[in-house]
């Protein structure tokens, strides 16, 4: 029973998920509202600034929609709300007078924990905006690379081994930083993960592609 478990959750799985939960509660507990309104505020004014307003709406729909069925409906802000502060007549009436600075500060950080997620939300949604569009330049650059590395195999060009390995490295790398990106506290202007996700990433693809060994 434990290996069928394992097989379905792996280990690193269940690790990355536990170490992006434990990120996720250590920013609700030291940034402050005012910041993540403020980060909320401006990378909006910055989506309206990049995208149509229709987009940006459609955007906005979807990060609301999203937002209300994985924490809402989902009864993930109810539970966390009951753990931090648990209900009842009995521990309001005995202990609100002495402890309201502690209730005061778990529901700031709880509206945090909203922020944060809602924020998570928008910009994942903002980053899966763009690939349609990465769609139509990702399927020609990896062509392009493909027939590069075609002719390479009937002729003396040189395949660079350095070219591959650090096109792989810019592309581990450029995923990671996306991941991140998700969690940081910091506005992130749209226009940078566009040009990353439509123009990097083809360009970096099609010379790892064109780079590959004669040999495989």
């Amino acid at each position: 029973m434990s290996e069928v478990i394992e097989e379905k959750w792996p280990k690193g799985l269940v690790a990355s998920l536990a170490f992006f939960f434990i990120l996720v509660l250590m920013l609700a507990t030291v940034v402050p509202n005012a910041l993540i309104d403020r980060v909320l505020t401006l990378e909006r004014q910055w989506g309206y600034g990049l995208l149509t307003k229709e987009d940006m709406s459609q955007v906005i729909r979807r990060t609301g929609s999203v937002y209300t069925t994985l924490v809402i409906d989902s009864g993930a802000k109810a539970a966390v709300s009951d753990l931090l502060m648990p209900r009842g007549e009995r521990l309001v009436e005995s202990f609100e007078a002495k402890v309201d600075g502690w209730f005061e500060y778990l529901a700031s950080r709880g509206a945090a924990l909203q922020k944060i997620l809602y924020q998570m939300v928008y910009r994942v949604v903002m980053m899966l905006f763009w690939l349609p569009f990465l769609a139509v330049v990702l399927l020609p650059a990896v062509f392009a690379g493909w027939m590069r590395w075609h002719a390479k195999r009937h002729s003396f060009d040189y395949a660079s081994p350095l070219l591959n390995n650090n096109a792989v490295a810019i592309l581990s790398w450029g995923a990671i930083l996306l991941l991140l990106s998700v969690l940081l506290p910091v506005p992130i202007p749209p226009l940078l993960v566009c040009t990353f996700i439509l123009i990097l990433v083809p360009v970096v693809l099609s010379l790892l592609i064109s780079n590959l060994p004669k040999r495989i």
